[in-house]
């Protein structure tokens, strides 16, 4: 077992003598990705999209209201039957619970559709970043937008710069 501790232990010895000349750099990754020129093209598909639910969601609003006044009208007006009344009554419901359903759908639609035109983005930040990384002999990169980095050295390398130029990004 001694045997086993000691060769682990001489096993090791190369990465720490090494482990001083190790080179760490962090980067603002979401400043990067807002800089890129492909977002004002993702930003306004993503507009365009909301737009055109915002218009659905619109009208099925301006109908869900036409029906519920003609409910209110029907509830006031002593000559209409309450077979109508319910029937009203269930049509405005129905109206209501589609309305929501449609909201929630298209919510989640909007997130995936943002995930969707955002993803190669996020892939050629990424290659760039792996790219940096290599060129320049970096052991690790992290991201000052996750919480993880909870300490940074004055020895480490902030490469946002370079990022940005491996991206043809001026600054």
């Amino acid at each position: 077992m001694k045997k086993l501790v000691l060769l682990a232990a001489i096993a090791a010895m190369p990465f720490f003598a090494s482990a001083q000349e190790l080179k760490f750099g962090y980067l603002n990754a979401m400043q990067v990705l807002y800089a890129m020129p492909e977002i004002s093209d993702v930003e306004k598909q993503i507009a365009d999209y909301s737009a055109q639910n915002r218009k659905m969601l619109e009208d099925m609003q301006a109908e869900a209201q036409k029906q519920y006044d003609l409910l209110q009208q029907m509830l006031q007006d002593a000559t209409a039957t309450d077979a109508k009344k319910k029937v009203q009554q269930e049509t405005v419901e129905t109206l209501a619970q589609r309305l929501q359903t449609t909201q929630v759908t298209i919510q989640q639609d909007m997130q995936q559709k943002q995930s969707q035109l955002l993803q190669p983005v996020q892939d050629k930040l990424q290659k760039a970043i792996d790219s940096v990384g290599k060129k320049n002999n970096f052991f690790m990169v992290f991201n000052l937008d996750s919480e993880a980095v909870v300490y940074k050295s004055e020895k480490a390398v902030d490469v946002t710069a370079l990022v940005k130029k491996e991206l043809g990004i001026k600054e």
